[in-house]
């Protein structure tokens, strides 16, 4: 019955006029305009199937002192934005935040977007390679990053993932990695021997190439992938655990509902006279 409801809101989406989504970085088409200095804005745009968002943008100017929730860590740790969207049959997220290469090995460790199901959880390599480098935007395919941290949450270490574990590759059956500050959760993933990979998304991390405050995760993949077993929530931390975003997914008969209304309301405003 769950999986009949899912179709349904699929073929709902479909029916709707829709705004384009490009997985490219930038966050125009979404509605939302990345600054530094406190100047970003999250006007999202009307018929991109948003399922939900979370924003807690902190303070840009913000040291390690500045406060995030549940810990501290200021811009470095930022975790600014995410925003979740189903259209066309395909999920897609977008995430805004100040981790960032250029701020130094110590203050950079981007986490792994994990994906609760109804079946379990699963994850996506996220990469993000090593914090002190020039940082140019990576994409799909690119080497995966494993971060070790001290007991404050500063980075000490970098290596590459399994070959296989490769940055928008989605995995089930994986080990997760706790961060080092209490309350411990999973932030990052190995691969394992019984791992399976669901597979690839469409990714682009921008990592240096925007401002000079921020970056923007961008990804998409076919909801078909996770058919019958419906995704629940999608959430996203630095490794370090400092900050944490996340959205839950609205059920998929409260989605069938949410896109039947939108549907009369649009068929009701054709049939006003001029």
């Amino acid at each position: 019955m769950i999986q009949k409801y899912a179709s349904v809101v699929v073929v709902l989406l479909c029916t709707l006029p829709a705004a384009a989504l490009v997985v490219d970085g930038n966050l125009s088409d979404w509605g939302v305009h990345v600054a530094d200095n406190n100047q970003s804005t999250f006007n999202f745009t009307a018929n991109i199937g948003l399922l939900g968002t979370h924003i807690d943008d902190q303070c840009d100017l913000a040291g390690d002192n500045g406060y995030l929730g549940p810990h501290y860590g200021g811009q470095n740790f930022d975790a600014e934005m995410m925003a979740v969207a189903l259209k066309n049959g395909r999920f897609y997220i977008a995430i805004v935040t100040g981790q960032r290469p250029d701020n130094g090995l110590a203050r950079y460790n981007p986490g792994d977007l994990i994906i609760a199901t109804a079946g379990g959880t699963f994850g996506m390599e996220m990469g993000g390679g090593q914090g002190g480098g020039a940082g140019t935007a990576i994409s799909t395919g690119a080497p995966g990053s494993t971060y070790t941290m001290n007991s404050n949450g500063f980075t000490t270490g970098h290596a590459t993932a399994d070959a296989q574990q490769t940055a928008g590759s989605i995995w089930g059956n994986v080990d997760w990695l706790l961060n080092p500050i209490s309350p411990k959760e999973p932030v990052q993933f190995k691969i394992n021997s019984n791992s399976v990979l669901v597979g690839n998304a469409d990714y682009v991390f921008t990592r240096n190439t925007l401002t000079t405050q921020h970056s923007i995760i961008e990804l998409s993949f076919p909801a078909s992938w996770f058919a019958g077993n419906p995704i629940e929530s999608f959430t996203w931390l630095p490794s370090c655990g400092n900050d944490k975003l996340q959205v839950m997914v609205p059920e998929p008969v409260s989605m069938g509902l949410m896109l039947i209304g939108a549907a009369l309301t649009v068929r009701s405003r054709r049939r006003i006279p001029a």
